[in-house]
């Protein structure tokens, strides 16, 4: 691998988690309990899973500045993934949560000027869509 493209890799993954963390304190300040961060399987990945109210909220964090690209990042085939992840963290990790209803979000974390943004969307697609 070449090693502007190591370096690319590297940024972009230091990126991620940076918005991630972020992410996952802007969701806490508004009463949401984090379960888990990364949570990976073969299937998918889950960014950030949260509990609040009787609701398990699968999260999809993208840092990008314009939150209309953020959103559209999150394709049919990325919600595919989540979604599979989500089921396996249930019935893996959380059986406790079994008869919690279930949300998916996307949380675009942007940054200009300084400044940082967040953009919740919150039941950004429903499961099968």
């Amino acid at each position: 691998m070449r090693e502007a493209q190591k370096y690319n890799k590297q940024r972009a993954y230091q990126k991620g988690l940076w918005a991630e963390t972020l992410a996952a304190g802007y969701m806490r300040l508004k009463g949401y309990k984090l379960l888990e961060t990364r949570y990976k399987t073969r299937v998918g990945e889950v960014d950030l899973i949260f509990v609040k109210d009787g609701m398990l909220v699968f999260t999809e964090v993208k840092a990008r500045n314009d939150e209309a690209e953020g959103l559209e990042a999150v394709n049919y085939k990325s919600r595919r993934r989540i979604e599979q992840a989500a089921l396996h963290y249930i019935a893996a990790q959380a059986p406790e949560y079994d008869d919690y209803a279930m949300r998916f979000d996307v949380l675009v974390v942007g940054q200009k000027l300084g400044a940082i943004s967040f953009h919740h969307l919150d039941n950004a697609w429903q499961a099968g869509e």
